[in-house]
């Protein structure tokens, strides 16, 4: 049994039934603390992680996408980073 199992298949995502099995993690706040205001967010993160894993991406590649969409490619660095290049001794 241990023979079949492939070395590529560690980098799929866990499913618990059709939701990816970081849903978990809502669901676990609703259910310590019991109030309609947790049920509901605990629905809203479980359906934004169903939609993600629609889209075919990780949450962490969606929260990369939505960054680059609101703030663009060009990345501002600091004016005075000349004076950090002159501290560094090495």
């Amino acid at each position: 049994m241990a023979g079949e199992v492939l070395w590529r298949d560690t980098g799929i995502a866990p499913k618990i039934f059709i939701l990816d099995a970081r849903a978990i993690f809502p669901l676990a706040l609703w259910l310590f603390h019991w109030a309609y205001w947790t049920a509901g967010i605990a629905v809203a993160g479980m359906l934004i992680l169903y939609l993600v894993q629609r889209t075919g991406m990780s949450p962490l590649a969606c929260c990369r996408a939505l960054r680059v969409a609101y703030l663009g490619r060009r990345r501002e660095t600091r004016s005075n980073e000349i004076q950090w290049r002159k501290r560094c001794r090495w």
